[in-house]
C-alpha cells in the first residue's frame, strides 16, 4: 500500500491528522494514508474482490452493524429514499433521464421510475446488478462510469449517495459525469462532511460522530464543504446548493449544476406526481414520510421535555432528601431538648422535696425555740430580774437628761 498518495487536488505536502488520515491544508480534505491497490476499485470476481458480494452480505453488517441487504430493500424506501426524492423533485420534475451511481439494491431507481423518470442504476458487482434487476425490475449498468457507453450530454440528472468518498480519482470521475449531463442539468450527491478546522484530539474528546466515517479500508477522501465546492468548480459545475442531509451529524448533501437552478414549488411537485398512477404511490409515500417525520419531531420534543422534567424531578428529590435529613436533625434536637427538660423537671422536683424537708425542719426548730423562750418568760425569777434591769436603765437615762439641761454660768 502507498502511504504517500497525493490529495485529489494535487497537493503532496500533507499534514498528519490521525493514525489513518492526512489533512490537505490547501483544500481541507482528509486523505487516506495507506492507499489500497488499484484492484480494489473493480470487481472481476464477486467471491474474492472487495466490492463483490461479500461487501454487502458480510462486510457492511459485521464491520459496521448495518442491516443486511434484504432489510434495506424495505427500510430504505421510506427513510433515505424519501429524503432523496424530496431533493430530486425540488430541482427536477419528471420526465427526465437519470442515472444513479452505486445504486445498491435498486430501490431508489425503482422509486424514480414510479415517479416518472427514465431511471437506471450502476454498480460494480455483477451479483448486485442481478439482485437489483430481480428485486425491483430496474435497468442496471455494470462497471465504473468511465467505461460506460453513454453519449455525452444525454443525461438530465446523475445521482450518487455515499459514493464520492470511495472514488480513487474523484475529480476525473466527476468530470466524466459533467460531460454526460446536458447543459443546465444537475447532479445530486451525499457524502461525509469533514468539519474543517477541528483537530482530531478535539473530535475524540467530544465524541464527534464524524469519527464514524473514519473507515480506512474504503473511505479514501473525506471532503469538507470548502473542498466539495472547489472540486465541482474545477470540473465546470460552480453552482452548488447544499440541502439538509438525512444524517446531518456526519453527512452533507448538495445539488450541483453548470447553470443556476430554480427550485420547484410543492404544488408543482404534487401536480407532476399525480399525472401517473405510480406517481400517486410515490406521493402517498412522501405524505406518509412527512407524517412520520412530524411524529418523530414531536417525539423528540416530548423526549426533550421529559428529560427536563426528569432533571427537575431529580433536583426536587435531592432537595426533599436534604429537607428530610434536616427535619430528622431538627427532630433529634427536639428529642434532646425534651430529654433535657425532663431532667430539669426531675431536678426541680428533687430540689422542692429537699426545700420542703428543710422548711419542715425549720418550722420544727422554731417551734422548739419559742417554747423554750416562753418557758423562760413564764419563770417568776426571771421576770423580777427583768423588771429590775428595766428600772435601772430608766434611772440612768433620767440622770443623763438632767445634766444635759443645766443653765450656762
Amino acid at each position: 500500500m502507498n502511504s504517500t498518495h497525493p490529495c485529489w487536488c494535487g497537493q503532496t505536502d500533507l499534514v498528519d491528522f490521525s493514525s489513518d488520515y492526512w489533512c490537505c491544508e490547501k483544500c481541507q480534505t482528509l486523505v487516506l494514508k495507506n492507499w489500497p491497490p488499484a484492484e480494489q476499485f473493480v470487481v472481476v470476481s464477486d467471491a474474492d474482490d472487495f466490492y463483490g458480494r461479500g461487501y454487502y452480505e458480510s462486510h457492511l453488517t459485521q464491520s459496521y452493524g448495518y442491516p443486511d441487504l434484504l432489510a434495506r430493500t424495505r427500510n430504505d424506501l421510506n427513510e433515505r429514499c424519501m429524503h432523496w426524492m424530496r431533493i430530486v423533485l425540488k430541482y427536477r420534475l419528471p420526465p427526465a433521464r437519470t442515472l444513479e451511481l452505486g445504486s445498491a439494491h435498486g430501490g431508489f431507481v425503482a422509486l424514480m421510475r414510479w415517479a416518472g423518470f427514465d431511471a437506471m442504476g450502476l454498480e460494480l458487482s455483477p451479483w448486485l446488478v442481478e439482485y437489483a434487476k430481480s428485486t425491483f425490475g430496474v435497468a442496471m449498468l455494470r462497471g465504473p462510469i468511465e467505461t460506460q457507453n453513454i453519449e455525452p450530454g444525454s443525461l438530465d440528472m446523475i445521482l450518487h449517495f455515499d459514493v464520492l468518498e470511495h472514488l480513487p480519482d474523484p475529480r476525473a470521475t466527476m468530470q466524466r459525469c459533467i460531460e454526460l449531463l446536458k447543459p443546465g442539468s444537475l447532479m445530486i450527491f451525499q457524502t461525509p462532511c469533514f468539519p474543517a478546522g477541528r483537530r482530531y484530539e478535539e473530535m475524540v474528546r467530544n465524541k464527534d460522530r464524524f469519527l464514524e466515517q473514519f473507515k480506512p479500508t474504503e473511505h479514501l477522501y473525506l471532503f469538507s464543504r470548502a473542498s466539495i465546492a472547489r472540486l465541482f468548480s474545477e470540473v465546470g459545475a460552480p453552482f452548488l446548493y447544499f440541502e439538509p442531509a438525512i444524517f446531518d451529524y456526519y453527512d452533507m448533501a448538495a445539488v450541483v449544476s453548470t447553470q443556476e437552478l430554480t427550485p420547484r414549488s410543492e404544488q408543482e411537485i404534487t401536480e407532476a406526481l399525480l399525472r401517473r398512477p405510480e406517481g400517486r404511490i410515490v406521493q402517498a409515500l412522501l405524505d406518509a414520510n412527512a407524517q412520520y417525520k412530524e411524529l418523530s419531531r414531536h417525539y423528540e420534543e416530548l423526549s426533550h421535555h421529559y428529560a427536563e422534567l426528569s432533571h427537575h424531578y431529580e433536583e426536587l428529590s435531592h432537595h426533599y432528601e436534604e429537607s428530610e435529613a434536616d427535619r430528622e436533625a431538627r427532630l433529634q434536637l427536639l428529642k434532646q431538648a425534651d430529654a433535657r427538660m425532663r431532667e430539669l423537671v426531675a431536678d426541680r422536683d428533687a430540689i422542692e422535696q429537699v426545700l420542703s424537708k428543710m422548711d419542715a425542719s425549720y418550722k420544727l426548730q422554731m417551734s422548739h425555740g419559742l417554747a423554750r423562750l416562753l418557758r423562760r418568760l413564764q419563770s417568776p425569777l426571771k421576770m423580777d430580774d427583768l423588771y429590775k434591769a428595766m428600772e435601772e436603765r430608766i434611772a440612768s437615762n433620767s440622770m443623763a437628761d438632767g445634766a444635759n439641761a443645766a443653765p450656762e454660768s
